[in-house]
């Protein structure tokens, strides 16, 4: 994952910004949809061919994922049904990218191997996001794996602004979000063993 380091500094960037988007009277809500409608604009450009311009909308889409948390921080709203929809909402706009490239394979480029490391990846993702939520609710710590959304973001930005490394980011997206998920399951596993009761 991004080290801690370059997280805070992320941050940091993202509340200088918040004053403007205070005086915008702009809720962390709001501008999580907004995120979700850039991210959904982005997939249509993918989806009609439009690699490089999908790739920049999808970056600055990633940014309103930054700046909901930090508004909310600073504005003293980190409710938890703020974080349950922000965190829903990633979920549908991480979809979105992948449905936007699914359609270009298909019906654009007519390629076969693609469409399935997409959906691999888009599974892979989904999972990643899922082991974490439902590890968390039975009480364990999972933030370990090697990609997190940031990375899986930024993987994806790079392969469609660079149009010959997309193949090679969607097999990297394909096999290491399965890969995060057993390595989250593994840190699970661990966990349970040094806290839990045994099964009965």
């Amino acid at each position: 994952m991004f080290t801690a380091r370059f997280q805070a500094w992320v941050r940091a960037r993202a509340r200088e910004l918040v004053p403007a988007l205070r005086a915008l009277h702009l809720s962390p809500n709001a501008l999580t949809i907004v995120g979700l409608v850039v991210c959904a604009a982005s997939a249509v450009l993918v989806s009609l061919g439009y690699l490089v311009a999908g790739g920049i909308v999808l970056f600055v889409a990633s940014a309103f994922d930054i700046l909901d948390g930090a508004l909310a921080r600073v504005m003293g709203k980190t409710h938890k049904y703020g974080a349950f929809l922000d965190s829903t909402i990633d979920r549908y706009a991480e979809a979105f990218t992948y449905i936007g490239l699914l359609y270009y394979f298909l019906f654009r480029v007519h390629a076969t191997l693609e469409p399935m490391l997409v959906i691999v990846a888009l599974t892979g993702s989904l999972l990643v996001s899922y082991v974490r939520a439902r590890a968390q609710s039975l009480g364990f710590n999972v933030n370990g794996g090697w990609l997190a959304r940031p990375e899986r973001v930024v993987i994806t930005v790079i392969g469609l602004i660079v149009a010959p490394l997309l193949v090679w980011a969607l097999w990297i997206l394909a096999v290491l979000t399965n890969v995060t998920v057993v390595q989250r399951i593994w840190l699970v596993w661990q966990q349970s063993r040094r806290t839990a009761a045994p099964d009965s």
